[in-house]
């Protein structure tokens, strides 16, 4: 009988081994470290301050005052280079006035000069489903998968799966939907977003933490204690939709 129950436990340790290690090392950015040298900044005017303070990231944006709906501004991580086909990131949102935050993930070429909103998606924390989503011009975007349970907004983390063109969406483990760019086969571009509303006087403060990229061909960087339970979760909730 006590054989018989080693075995099963085995049995039932070998897949979540494999999950926490399937997804190859991560690199995160806890930024405690003030170089910022992992960063590109996307704003042509300098209308915001992108700084680690106190072991977060701390920013502010302030856009032109002539009216209108938002702006956008981008940080691009240039840690290191990857065309993946496979790769997951998480952010958590500590804070955040006068913008919505979130991951821009994509493909972006800079040597064409094209913008890096064209063919990158952005999932925010102030909203979910059809609305974190922003089409771009170029691609099909299909609506596969979503969760029914209602997940209060704003989130205060987000973490994104993607495998050859899926998109799984997650939020502290709880799974919120899944989307489909079948263009989008690999990505080169990972990074950080904010829309910033409009308007006279208009000013954003956000603050960020833990910005995780976990993938098969991603190095080990960081000083944070990357929980693998954590890890596995999302690779686990893509495994059981399967």
């Amino acid at each position: 009988m006590r054989l018989f129950f080693r075995f099963t436990l085995f049995l039932c340790i070998i897949p979540f081994i494999h999950i926490v290690t399937a997804d190859g090392a991560s690199w995160v950015e806890d930024f405690n470290d003030s170089s910022f040298e992992s960063w590109i900044k996307h704003d042509p005017n300098n209308r915001t301050t992108w700084q680690p303070k106190d072991g977060n990231l701390d920013v502010w944006a302030q856009p032109f005052p002539p009216p209108g709906i938002y702006d956008k501004y981008a940080l691009q991580f240039k840690g290191f280079q990857f065309d993946a086909q496979t790769i997951s990131v998480q952010l958590k949102i500590l804070e955040a006035r006068g913008a919505s935050v979130g991951i821009l993930i994509g493909q972006y070429d800079k040597d064409r000069q094209v913008s890096i909103y064209r063919n990158t998606v952005a999932f925010l924390h102030t909203t979910m489903l059809s609305g974190v989503i922003f089409k771009p011009k170029d691609f099909e975007l299909i609506k596969k998968d979503k969760t029914d349970k209602t997940i209060p907004t704003p989130l205060k983390a987000i973490e994104i799966s993607f495998d050859k063109g899926d998109f799984e969406v997650y939020t502290k483990r709880q799974f919120i939907a899944r989307y489909q760019i079948p263009q989008l086969k690999t990505v080169n571009f990972i990074g950080i977003v904010s829309l910033v509303g409009m308007g006279r006087g208009a000013i954003a403060h956000f603050v960020l933490d833990d910005f995780v990229i976990s993938g098969p061909n991603v190095p080990a960087h960081g000083t944070l204690d990357v929980r693998s339970k954590d890890k596995a979760a999302v690779l686990w909730g893509k495994l059981k939709k399967r």
